[in-house]
């Protein structure tokens, strides 16, 4: 994108975050930061509309950055204030202090993520207890039988018996096994089970009942399940965005059911580090295109690992939600490597 159609960019979506209101280009020209007259702010906000990065709302002369806007913003124009970082890690470590409890600690950053924000603050806790899938080994034991062997990534085995097939050969267990691992390799306890549930609504090799099997094994109990920690959803009450009956409705029901939001923790935890940002349309949340979701991992001791982040309007300020929410998961992975314990 050419230099002055970023710049234009940029400031369109400072104000509309601002306002929440169209903007339109004598305001921009008004503001004197350009030093382009409202006829050349306008023809380059004409030309963005046209590349899908801006609209123009039917009740107003002005225009309001669409996601992929938003996003071109996130990805490339933010800007980075080294003050405003240092101020943010004063206050996350001022407000987090070292704590021997890890759910204490947790529960405190949820806290301050939805202080700091103004939103609603979000922690998931995974992996307690129980490694990351590393591969699957389908054993025959009869003709109606076999032995699911999972071995987790730091080694550990178990085992469970498993509907076999009806007159499965040798070689169709065999591709079954590689789709097994293709599907479950690298998952802990929670994404497997989502991932079990979507192979079954699909179910293209026909194996059903062996996959509802292997859910079963996913959905039993196992010492300390994946938590996760909620502050501030009142907050959102207060915003125009969520004045929307089924936004706020459908909300409430992500948080509660947490299915939805855990294919975002997914993602997020897939890649090794970084902040992630669900612009809008971007996450699928049903009947929250005016929401966005803000999530970065964070890396304890052993096989813990979490996400943590903030869900608000899509209307957000960018520029400072992202680096509280990276600051948070920097400095909650370093108090829990500092030997934490996980009660």
């Amino acid at each position: 994108m050419k230099e002055r159609h970023e710049h234009i960019l940029g400031e369109v979506v400072r104000a509309y975050l601002n306002t929440g209101q169209p903007v339109g280009s004598r305001t921009l020209a008004e503001q004197g930061e350009l030093g382009l007259s409202p006829a050349s702010i306008r023809n380059v906000m004409a030309e963005l509309e046209r590349q899908g990065m801006l609209s123009s709302p039917h009740t107003s002369a002005g225009r309001v950055p669409t996601d992929s806007g938003l996003r071109y913003f996130v990805d490339s124009l933010m800007a980075v204030d080294p003050d405003m970082n240092q101020q943010l890690e004063n206050a996350v470590a001022g407000h987090l202090p070292g704590t021997p409890e890890r759910n204490i600690l947790l529960k405190r950053a949820t806290d301050e993520l939805a202080s700091l924000t103004h939103f609603a603050g979000m922690v998931w806790v995974h992996e307690q207890g129980f490694n990351r899938i590393n591969r699957i080994e389908l054993v025959p034991v009869s003709s109606e039988k076999l032995l699911a062997v999972i071995v987790t990534d730091s080694g550990e085995v178990q085992n469970r018996l498993i509907v076999r097939p009806g007159d499965t050969s040798d070689a169709q267990l065999h591709e079954i096994s590689l789709r097994l691992n293709e599907l479950l390799s690298g998952c802990n306890l929670e994404e497997a089970r989502l991932r079990l549930q979507r192979e079954m609504e699909t179910d293209r090799l026909k194996v059903r009942h062996l996959l509802e099997d292997l859910k079963r094994w996913a959905d039993a109990p196992t010492e300390g399940q994946t938590e996760m920690f909620v502050s501030g959803q009142r907050q959102l009450l207060e915003m125009p965005e969520f004045a929307v009956v089924d936004t706020i409705r459908s909300l409430m029901c992500a948080i509660e059911e947490r299915e939805q939001l855990l294919h975002l923790v997914e993602q997020v935890e897939s890649e090794e580090s970084g902040v992630k940002v669900f612009i809008g349309s971007e996450h699928a949340l049903v009947n929250m295109e005016q929401v966005s979701v803000v999530l970065s991992r964070y890396q304890g001791p052993a096989n813990l690992v979490g996400t943590l982040g903030v869900i608000g309007p899509r209307r957000m300020h960018y520029e400072r939600v992202v680096p509280i929410v990276d600051c948070t998961a920097k400095w909650v992975s370093r108090m829990l490597g500092g030997g934490l314990q996980t009660k």
